[in-house]
């Protein structure tokens, strides 16, 4: 193994991984370039979605490639910045909603309900996420000055942050209280369902992307056993 498992160059263990199965690569490779083109979002558009993902699946190598081509597509240091403080707001989206449970459960435990009954993901978390704001003190304005920021305007617009950036965010932090917040405020803006398809198509290819991007490490690991297989082979 080499002495860091993010190395700077992985390309020939890419390169391994396509050559044992050239066709299942080539498939990914043709839906990963289908995403990106110019539609109902530009490729501009999405590449600034891709590296808010990045940030989210918290892969380097995405990170790193996903910074470059959002360059080569035009966007500015600016845009690039504030993407990434969306996912930053995302990050902390689904344990601010999920705070939701922890709140319920305490309730129910003071109040003698067993915590095997209801559902944890009520419709309507209201009265939960009032308490938690409540418990929370003085964080609790920090959190919503940061929040109010995020998504005010600025290089990149409240509907870009929040109803299409936000979105893939959400759909990559699996947490459905965000998806259906984002999607509330998408409507809001006049985003269309088209550029919600394709948003939600840029977080899929990040999910798989990070997973594409890990493989080095896999293959790295095949290619040290094969040769130690074919060292034994050669000694015996």
């Amino acid at each position: 193994m080499t002495d860091f498992f993010f190395k700077k160059d992985i390309s020939q263990d890419i390169s391994l991984l396509k050559n044992i199965n050239p066709e299942l690569h080539q498939a990914w490779i043709d839906y990963h370039n289908s995403v990106f083109k110019d539609g109902a979002l530009t490729k501009k558009e999405k590449e600034l979605i891709a590296v808010a993902a990045a940030h989210i699946t918290r892969c380097p190598y995405c990170i790193r490639g996903r910074v470059t081509t959002a360059k080569k597509s035009g966007a500015t240091d600016e845009e690039i910045v504030e993407a990434i403080y969306v996912a930053m707001r995302f990050a902390m989206g689904a344990p601010y909603a999920y705070s939701s449970i922890a709140f319920e459960a305490y309730e129910a435990i003071e109040k003698g309900i067993p915590l095997t009954e209801g559902h944890f993901f009520k419709k309507d978390i209201t009265h939960e996420i009032n308490h938690f704001a409540k418990a929370s003190g003085e964080i609790s304005k920090h959190f919503m000055e940061f929040h109010k920021k995020v998504f005010s305007d600025g290089a990149l617009s409240k509907k870009m942050k929040r109803g299409i950036i936000g979105l893939a965010c959400a759909q990559l932090t699996r947490c459905p209280y965000c998806i259906r917040g984002c999607v509330k405020d998408a409507l809001t803006f006049g985003v269309t369902k088209e550029q919600i398809a394709e948003a939600i198509n840029v977080a899929m290819v990040m999910a798989a992307g990070a997973c594409y991007a890990h493989t080095s490490i896999a293959m790295e690991t095949l290619a040290n056993i094969n040769a130690r297989e074919k060292a034994k082979m050669t000694s015996g």
